[in-house]
């Protein structure tokens, strides 16, 4: 059997040699569309659905956690309040209204994190940065000439 190269070459068709028609362009091109929007649709539905299963699964997960807790809590015999925290040694020149803020604010940090924090002392600082700008002036000099 022998082939005839140059037959074969001539049924070739060249999509250059088509004369596509403004319908199937526009056939192609809404399938396209369609399909991606599709495809996207269904990936949002699938991060949904996971979504909402790991949301179940924290949910029980935390609500077993905090029985665990207030199992531990019951077991755990109630503690005598202990003596009030004595007061911090101030340095003069230091209003009381300044002293409260600054015991409070402490108080109120290890209140979050589960620490009893006391005060003290209360004292002055130095003056700042060694070059006698304030502590907001030595900070901005140091973000303003950080390297990168």
């Amino acid at each position: 059997m022998q082939f005839d190269l140059l037959a074969l070459a001539s049924d070739v068709i060249h999509t250059s040699d088509r004369n596509l028609g403004g319908t199937t362009v526009a056939s192609v091109v809404i399938t396209g569309i369609a399909v991606v929007f599709i495809a996207l649709i269904l990936l949002i539905a699938l991060v949904s659905i996971y979504g909402a299963i790991f949301k179940v699964i924290n949910k029980k997960a935390s609500e077993k956690a905090a029985a665990e807790k207030a199992a531990k809590e019951a077991e755990k015999p109630k503690a005598e309040p202990a003596a009030a925290a004595p007061a911090p040694v101030v340095q003069d020149g230091i209003e009381e209204e300044i002293v409260a803020v600054i015991t409070a604010a402490i108080a109120a940090y290890g209140a979050q994190s589960g620490k009893k924090l006391a005060v003290k002392s209360i004292k002055r600082s130095g003056g700042g940065a060694p070059s006698g700008r304030n502590a907001w002036g030595a900070a901005g000099l140091a973000e303003a000439t950080r390297p990168f």
